[in-house]
């Protein structure tokens, strides 16, 4: 309802009352502005990580559709996933924990950089985000971790 010059009647009343109170005028302005729930930023969760593993298409690894998605025996399926858009991921050594390699330098991701070194083992640099069980990872630098070549025996021909 509004009185005879269009003012509401309950900005009328809470005019009235702010002139005897001092309070009322900025009660009824409060209450018509936007009112946004403060969220509160969490901790953060980005850390520096240095992670040696396995460069794998984490499609493949985490599912397990086309075996154990890892290892030589896979390079050439980790290959036509990569190059067909499927993200690639480090495979930590030991605790067997995928570390998704979603950013290199700007916002480019990490397949081009890491297609070198499919099924190869890797030494990574960079941050990771943890958060709700999804380890991301910001690449800044990407070492292969030179394997111990064994030793092959070679033949000596005796002379007689």
């Amino acid at each position: 309802m509004t009185t005879g010059k269009g003012i509401p009647r309950q900005a009328l009343i809470t005019l009235i009352a702010s002139l005897v109170t001092g309070v009322g005028v900025f009660v009824y302005v409060q209450s018509k502005q936007p009112h946004f729930r403060k969220i509160e930023k969490p901790k953060s969760h980005i850390r520096p990580v240095t992670i040696t593993g396995e460069v794998v298409d984490a499609w493949c690894y985490s599912s397990q559709t086309m075996g154990p998605g890892r290892g030589e025996g896979h390079k050439a399926c980790a290959l036509a996933c990569s190059y067909g858009g499927i993200t690639m991921g480090i495979l930590e050594d030991g605790t067997n924990d995928l570390y998704v390699a979603a950013k290199y330098k700007g916002y480019k991701g990490c397949n081009e950089l890491l297609i070198p070194y499919v099924a190869q083992k890797v030494t990574v640099k960079g941050y990771v985000g943890d958060l709700g069980g999804n380890r991301m990872l910001r690449i800044d630098t990407v070492t292969p971790v030179i394997q111990p070549q064994s030793k092959t025996e070679t033949k000596t021909e005796s002379k007689p």
